[in-house]
Formats: structure tokens, sequence, C-alpha cells
């Protein structure tokens, strides 16, 4: 009997082991099982027996394989826990050892779905695996939990019961090498950054040439027109000046630019006439307006500075050091860097502080700063015959230079600052200041001591040459071609004054060198 029992349970056993699909309710106890579950009712006069836990049911016992017969282990240890019974003497627990030994009555078999009672913790173990269901054979359809659970992971639960399984592999697409490898997986050698920037650089400056452009632009006229369409000639673009070309400037209207300038002279010469005086407020009117072009650039930009503080700053300081002389220096540079982080520390303008200190203070000290050493030359007492030869000599190196670079240049002296400026236009313009420094300027007072004039025209051809050069520096870095079109012919105020603005330090401390006024 027991051993028909046992080969009946192995062949209801599953492969696998313990698989946890989903709950279950709660089996039904049976009524002959109640009372063993039930207490008994003692009287309250009698003690308490000691109570006995060796209510032991069949458990089903999971073997290697389905075929096997049931290992006698287990009845031993069954014997075993019927004896421990026997010694605590608990009478309920002998009668049930006895039905499940096989000395009474065969005991049923749990009906299908039901969950057997375990062993008590006290009893040796036995070694079964307990099948939770007893239709678990590992090969019916998932259920609605694993479908669910599959929606959510992408992909169903997997279950390994055989060693092909095992053999299988998950990651061959990640591992297999095909794919790219990067960060530190990668093989790749550095780049170098900086290499790669120049070389992308030099690709972008390298251009066609203007004449083939055009050849290319015409060749598709000469082409035979297709049946029913007649394609007009296209007249091919005029070829523009070589860029290393000294003469690569734009043809200036020559007649609008000597009526500006014909008017400045006019107007510069009425101030000089009426004192020192009327020649400071000139000058802190060029300079006002000058220091406006030159914000007003930086804002094209994004960069945004304190234009009033520039302005105010700028126009004012000719006049101060007329009257005050070189200690409203310090005072103006002090005022204006404090102002200026203050401006920007209550956001008058808006843009990022740095920036903005810096340009404000960059504008004073390029276009007030030293443009207000006219101020100081006109503090002299011959303070107009100063500002007059200083004038003579800029205004004949531009004028000179302009007229022989555009007519004999060929080799550009700075390409990348400034390709329109020759050699030869540079030459010619310093040799036109010297000489008008050494003739004409000579003979203005207080120019005519010590060689004065001839020392102010070589000082001068210098100092406008870098003055003018700096200037064409930082509009080919904004990208500009001129600083303002106030002036017709000539493009802004900045643009005509930039060279006179580097003489005017020049001219002071030579003077005061040389004792001067």
């Amino acid at each position: 009997m027991r051993d028909r029992n046992e080969s009946d349970r192995a062949t209801a056993m599953p492969v696998e082991g313990v698989r946890i699909l989903g709950a279950k309710e709660t089996p039904v106890i049976r009524d002959e099982d109640r009372d063993a579950f039930d207490p008994p009712v003692i009287p309250p006069d009698e003690p308490e027996p000691r109570q006995s836990f060796t209510h032991r049911a069949t458990v089903p016992i999971v073997t290697g394989a389905p075929d096997e017969p049931a290992s006698a282990e287990a009845d031993d240890d069954d014997e075993q826990g019927d004896e421990q019974g026997d010694e605590q003497g608990d009478e309920q627990g002998d009668e049930h050892d006895e039905d499940a030994s096989g000395d009474g009555p065969p005991a049923s078999e749990p009906p299908g779905g039901e969950m057997p009672p375990l062993p008590h913790w006290t009893e040796p173990p036995t070694g079964a695996v307990p099948a939770i269901f007893a239709d678990d054979t590992g090969e019916q359809p998932i259920s609605d939990e694993l479908g669910a659970w599959a929606q959510v992971a992408g992909s169903s639960p997997r279950f390994r019961a055989e060693g092909s399984d095992w053999a299988e592999a998950d990651f061959g697409e990640d591992m297999s090498g095909e794919h790219e490898r990067l960060g530190a997986l990668s093989e790749a050698e550095p780049v170098d950054e900086e290499a790669e920037f120049a070389e992308a650089l030099a690709q972008r400056r390298r251009r066609v040439p203007r004449s083939l452009r055009a050849d290319r632009s015409a060749a598709p006229a000469t082409a035979p027109a297709t049946a029913g369409q007649e394609r007009p000639a296209r007249r091919p673009a005029p070829p523009e000046p070589d860029p290393t070309n000294g003469n690569a400037a734009p043809a200036r209207d020559l007649p609008t630019a000597i009526m500006t300038a014909a008017t400045i002279v006019i107007l510069a010469l009425v101030c000089f006439v009426q004192g020192r005086t009327t020649t400071a407020l000139l000058a802190a009117v060029i300079i006002a307006i000058a220091s406006i072009e030159f914000c007003n650039a930086l804002r094209t930009k994004g960069l945004r500075s304190a234009t009033p503080i520039v302005l105010l700053a700028s126009g004012s300081l000719p006049i101060a050091v007329k009257h005050y002389g070189v200690g409203a220096y310090p005072i103006y540079f002090a005022l204006v860097v404090v102002i200026a982080m203050l401006w920007f520390l209550w956001e008058v303008t808006p843009g990022r502080p740095l920036l903005g200190v810096a340009t404000t203070v960059l504008g004073f000290a390029y276009i007030g700063g030293l443009g207000g050493f006219a101020g100081l030359l006109l503090a002299a007492r011959d303070g107009v015959g100063l500002i007059v030869g200083v004038a003579i000599c800029t205004i004949a190196y531009d004028v000179v230079g302009f007229f022989v670079g555009s007519q004999f240049g060929r080799t550009p002296i700075a390409p990348k600052i400034s390709p329109n400026k020759s050699v030869q236009g540079t030459v010619a313009g310093m040799a036109a200041s010297l000489f008008l420094g050494w003739v004409v300027v000579g003979q203005i007072t207080p120019w005519n001591h010590h060689y004065g004039g001839l020392l102010l025209g070589l000082l001068v051809a210098g100092g406008a040459f870098l003055g003018d050069l700096c200037e064409s520096m930082i509009k080919r870095d904004l990208g500009l071609k001129d600083f303002g079109t106030l002036l017709p012919g000539h493009g802004g105020v900045l643009d005509r004054f930039d060279g006179l603005l580097f003489c005017l330090p020049i001219a002071y401390y030579l003077a005061v060198a040389l004792k001067l006024g």
C-alpha cells in the first residue's frame, strides 16, 4: 500500500522546484480534520495537560525523475517521528501516526489544489520539498498576473528548467564588439582639439578666386539652350580687387571728401582765431562725438558699456585739464572706474558687468584719456600754436599717404589688420609729415625753437601710423568698415581723428621736454 501511494505521489510531482505564480484562496478544512486543529475544552478544575504537536500529514516529495521509486529514507524519518510521538504520550498523535504509517486504514490523498499541512518544527527534517499546487507541472499557460508583469517589464519571465536554456546567450549582441565603443571603452586615439580647430579654420579661409567664380557664372551662358527655351546670357561679375593689393579699398567720393575736409578746416581756423577756450570747446565736442561712435560700435556687437559715463567723462576732461592741469587725470580715472562698477551693480544698463565695466573704462581711456591731452596743450601760453603744429603734421600724413597708396601702393604693410594700407603710402605719408614739420611747423610759435618742428614731424609720423593701425585693428575685430557716417566721404569722427589721438600725448611730452610754450 505504501509503495503504491508513494509511486502515485512521485508521478504527480513536477520536474521543477517551487514555482509560485499567484495567490490562491485558503483551502477548506475537512470535517474529519477540524478536531485536529481545534483545541479540546478543558474544565476549570482540571490541570492543563501538556500539548503535543506531533500531528503530521503526508507531504509530497519531489524526486529527480518521475519514474524513480521513492526513497526509503523518508519512511525511516516517519518511523522516527512516530517513536517520538509515542514517548510524549499523546494518544491523539499516536492514532494519527498509526493511520499515516499504514497500520490503520490508508490515508486519503488530499484533493487537487489543496495544501497539505507541514510537519512540526520539532521533528527532524525529511528532505521533502512540498508542491504548492497539485497540477504544478510547469506546462500551464501564463496567468493574468504574468501577463500584467510582461506589459510593465516588456517581456515575460523566463524559467530555466533544462541545461539547454542556460547555454543560450542573453547578451550576445552587446558583447559582440560590433557596436561603437564610447568613453573609456573607446580605442580611438585622443584628438588634438587645437590642431583640429586650426585645420577647420584654414579650410574656411580657402576661397575660390573671384576670376574663377566669374568664369563659372558665365559658363552656363554659352551652353546650348533647350528646345523651346532661351536662357539669357549672364553678364560676368566684375572682378574685385585683390585684397593683397594696396589699392583694394573702394573708390572714395573725392569731391564729397574734399568738401567735408574743407568745412572742418574752416571751422577749426575760426576756433583757433578765437583763442584757447574756444579751441578747447571744439576739442571737447570732437572727443564727445568720437566716444559716442565707439560705444555704439561696441553695442552693435553685444558689448554694452555705460555710454553716458564715457560721454560725460571724455567730453569734460579737455576743459578740466585746461584749468586744473594734469592733476585732473587721476580723479577722472578713479571716478569713471567706481561709477562704472556702481552703474552695473544697480543694473542701470543690462548685460554682463565684467564686459560692461571693461568696455566703459576702455572707451574713456582710449577716446577721453588720449584726447584730453589737447586740453593740456591748450593750457600753455602758446597752446593754440602747439595744437596747430600737431594738426598740420597729422593731416599731411593722412592726405599724402592716401593719395600715394591709392595710386602706387602694391605691398600691404599689415594684411591681417588693414589690407588697404600699403608700404608705399605709409612711407610717403611719413615723409610728408617730416617735411611739413620741418618747413611749415618750424615757422610756427613755439615749434620754431630747438628744432621743435622737425622733431614733431618725425614723432608724429610714427604716432599717426600706430594710431591709424590700432583703430583699424579694433574695427577689424568688430567687423566694421567705419565707426560712423557723420562725415561724408570720411566715415565717422573717430575714423578721421584716430591718428591725432596718438599724436596729442607725443606733442605734449615733446613740448614739456623742450620747454616750449
